[in-house]
Order: structure tokens, then sequence, then C-alpha cells
């Protein structure tokens, strides 16, 4: 999770624009289904009118119930404050967030939570529990709005992460709206250039909904503790006229049931009908892709690589000889019987395979390359979010990350080539990337830079 201040300097608005978040592709209003319940999700009192306005003042013209659930008062907002307490800032927020939600809709509903502001990744479980509860008593179909997964703050990544896991068991749309996403991030990160843009429906209702918010746009007194939460530049953010969503359609995926939950269970049964199911010893499609891997992967001194889904480890013998260690993983206990079988004569001193299903379980070792190939697209979005921030806690400053997918529809699965590779190169703003081009399958190594300059791709053909 990236670390931020609210007091931190924000992304100059004017950066956004520049890099065009007001020209993203509009979000179709017919993609709200009539007949169905909107459920919008806010970790605190004032994220609805941060990241939902539009949404909600539209919902009037649309054939939607709508409900919203808070999660939390809010009242750890100002934590050293000296003129009001915990129990006072709760009492005084839940007023805005009524009077806030009853200028935007006088119909929805609301149900509000209770629990401790600050500590939702804690309560993780009881956040996706009642997520499911909240689904499972309105009307169908339904689109599920919540904050970013990605957000940068603990309780919003923790109820937008919920949301996902949500939206694919529930074959839902689900939307995110970031909030202090613009804030710590740079134009330089791609996620945003593949999210849509909501408008508002007039010129009023975000600034009456943000008016409602004073606990939070102005100081609750001149004392130092009490200076106000949104400033003026964070605020410049939530004034475009509209809302911005990252667009996760499951319900356009209906066959889409298998994650890394089940990919152990999935694999064993695929790796014991065949040793090497998809032939990547003898094809020449996959002799071939492994070649043009290897002849990009930059000529450097590797100390220790992660090959995540090895599976009978082709691949994992070549990085040997490229590295003085190895790890590779695979969540299918049948397919490393077959890699270490298929390895046992020639296995390079530094390579082993370990057992592991990503992103739950992660191997111990400092990483100064990755390879992700023919995996990511069996993670759920919040799973390979999570994955990379494994990679990035495990990594040196300066390290190479192979990305390696077939371009294909991929069925029973949450993902596609595109996807993944766009959210994992999204994660690092600041690399180089080689991009080889080819008509069956997408491969990205980049050389990632934890801090340094803007990122630059290359072409090859």
């Amino acid at each position: 999770m990236t670390t931020f201040s609210h007091l931190d300097e924000s992304t100059p608005e004017s950066a956004w624009i520049r890099a065009g978040v007001l020209d993203l592709p509009l979000l179709a209003t017919d993609t709200f289904a009539g007949g169905g319940t909107i459920v919008v999700l806010a970790a605190h009192p004032d994220d609805e009118a941060l990241g939902a306005v539009a949404l909600l003042s539209r919902a009037r013209d649309w054939d939607c119930d709508v409900s919203v659930v808070l999660f939390t008062a809010g009242e750890g907002s100002h934590p050293n404050s000296p003129t009001h307490t915990r129990a006072q800032l709760r009492d005084i927020r839940l007023d805005e967030f009524d009077t806030a939600l009853s200028a935007l809709n006088p119909s929805v509903t609301s149900r509000v939570l209770n629990l401790p502001d600050g500590a939702l990744p804690e309560c993780s479980d009881q956040v996706f529990d009642e997520i499911m509860r909240e689904i499972a008593e309105v009307r169908g179909p339904v689109t599920i709005v919540s904050p970013y997964s990605a957000d940068g703050h603990g309780d919003h990544e923790a109820v937008g992460a919920a949301a996902l896991e949500a939206g694919r068991l529930s074959r839902a749309l689900v939307l995110e709206y970031p909030i202090w996403y613009w804030h710590w991030a740079s134009p330089e990160d791609s996620r945003w250039r593949t999210w849509r843009f909501l408008p508002d429906p007039g010129d009023r209702a975000r600034h009456q909904a943000l008016d409602c918010y004073r606990s939070q746009t102005l100081p609750l007194s001149e004392h130092v503790g009490d200076e106000a939460i949104l400033g003026a530049a964070q605020l410049e953010h939530h004034d475009r006229s509209g809302d911005t969503f990252a667009v996760t359609d499951f319900s356009s995926r209906s066959s889409a049931v298998n994650d890394a939950t089940t990919a152990s269970a999935v694999f064993d049964n695929v790796h014991a009908d065949r040793v090497d199911p998809w032939s990547v010893q003898d094809s020449e499609y996959e002799i071939a892709k492994r070649d043009t891997l290897l002849a990009h992967l930059p000529q450097r001194p590797y100390s220790h690589i992660v090959e995540i889904g090895c599976s009978i480890g082709a691949l994992s013998r070549e990085l040997a000889l490229r590295s003085r260690r190895v790890t590779a993983i695979d969540a299918s206990r049948e397919a490393l019987k077959s890699a270490e079988y298929f390895n046992s004569t020639n296995t390079a001193a530094g390579l082993s395979f370990i057992h592991a299903t990503v992103p739950f379980e992660w191997p111990e070792g400092r990483f100064d390359a990755v390879v992700l190939s023919e995996t990511g697209f069996y993670l759920s979005r919040a799973q390979l979010e999570r994955t990379l921030e494994r990679i990035n806690a495990t990594t040196t400053r300066s390290f190479v990350l192979v990305l390696c997918h077939w371009k294909g529809e991929i069925r029973d699965w949450p993902l596609d080539a595109d996807e993944v590779h766009e959210v994992a190169l999204g994660f690092w703003p600041h690399h180089s990337t080689v991009v080889h081009l080819d008509a069956e399958y997408r491969l990205d190594i980049a050389i990632v830079t934890k801090t340094g300059p803007p990122a630059e791709t290359v072409a090859e053909r």
C-alpha cells in the first residue's frame, strides 16, 4: 500500500488535465441495469461526495434502487484535535453524511456499520460479509460502487478489495472511485488511462454535497491538530464535473468463477491428466516464445530470480543458466512433481521448486528479477494487485519484471493478457520497457526503478 499524508504536496490538478484525465471515455448510462440495485460503499462519510456524486445524482433518473453502506463514522479524521473527541467527531460526521445524502438523492437508503475508523484492513472478513449481505438483500442485478482498491488509504483499499471479490462471486459490475489516488499518484501511472468518466447532471450537486462536509473542508478551529483534511489542492481533483471509475465487469464473464483460491485444485487435475498439458517441451510455439523471452531478457548478472507459475519447469532451467539462484513456484503439486522429475538430471545447483499459491503464500528471498508468465490471468484483479505488492516488498531497488501471456480468450478465469500487463506496468510508474509484438502473445520486459525518471517504452517487432 502506498504511504502518504494529506499534508503532502498534492499532484497538481493541472498535471492530470494536461495528461488527458478530462478526455477519458464516457461511462455509458445504459451500463446500469434497469430494475436492479446500485450498492454504493463508503469507508468514511464524504467518500461518496468525493467519488460518486454524479452517479448518486443521476440514479434518480434510472430505474434502479440505490443503497449506501457506510463502514465507519470517520471519527478518526482528526486524531490530534485538542477541541473535539472521537465521539463528537462521530456525531458531526454522521450528521454531515445524512445531510449530504439527502441532498444528492432523497430516495437512497443507507446503513451505517460503525466499524473502527482506520482499522478496516483488520476487519476485512466482516467488510466482505457485510457487502455480501447487502447484495443478498437487495433486488438484482447489482452494480457495486466502492473506493478504489489501490487508493493508498488502508480503509479504502480494504473496502475496494472486498468489493471486487464480492463482485466476482456475485457476477456483478464493479465501479471503483479513486479519492486519494489523485493526490499521491502521478499521470505517468498508466492505470487511470483505462478508466471511465460519468458527467454530473448539473453544476450544483457536487458543490452542495461537499459543502455538507465542513468538518473535512474547513478547520475545526485555529488550533494545531484541527486543520482541514481536504485542502484546496485535493478538492480541486474532485471538481471535474463528474465521477471517474475503474470498471470491472464480472457480469460479462459469467463463467469466470476461478481465481487463485481454486488454482491449486484445478491445475492439479490438469497435470494429473497430462504430464505436460501445454506441450511446453515440444510445441514449436512454446519453444519459440521461450527463446524470444530469453533473448530479450537483459544481459546482466542475476542474483536471485523468482518465477511465478513455473508448471513443469521448462523455462525454470533456462533461467537457472542466467542466475545464481532461481526460485520457481507453482500452485500445483502435480506440476512440481513433473518439474522435479524433468530437471532431476540437469538441475542447476541454484534452482529450487517451491509449492506456493500466490498471493496468499510467498517465497523468502530478495529478488532482482521476477518472471510472471502465463499465470497472471488466473488471478482476480485484487489478487494480482496483492501479488504486485508482494513483488514490490521483496525486490531490489532496481529489478527486471518479465510479463508474458497468451492473447487469446481466457475462459473461466478473471483477466486477460492486456489487463494483466497494464495493471502490472501501471504499478511501477518508473520503468523502461521492451515490448515484443507478436500475434499470439504479449511480452513486456520492464527494468523497474522504484524511484526514478518517468517511464519510456521501446517497441520491437
